[in-house]
């Protein structure tokens, strides 16, 4: 049982960087879609070009990612 805490450390770092990623992803899509019925608000407008808050957003979708692939690499090395 001497690996199984490292495996599964990171079975749950996966699992919460994969459904805060398609929590993002969701959050998003339902915006896009009050924004295409025509409700305008600032963030429709920030979102839609690239913006502060664009970046912010890919930079935690970026880092998710990572944190997905570090914790399978760790997983397969050790």
């Amino acid at each position: 049982m001497k690996g199984a805490s490292p495996m599964l450390i990171g079975l749950v770092a996966i699992f919460i960087a994969v459904f805060m990623l398609f929590f993002i992803f969701d959050s998003l899509e339902k915006l896009s879609k009050k924004c295409q019925e025509g409700l305008q608000t600032p963030l429709c407008s920030q979102l839609s070009s690239f913006t502060m808050s664009m970046l912010v957003v890919l930079l935690v979708v970026s880092g998710f990612v990572i944190i997905i692939c570090v914790s399978v690499y760790i997983m397969i090395s050790a």
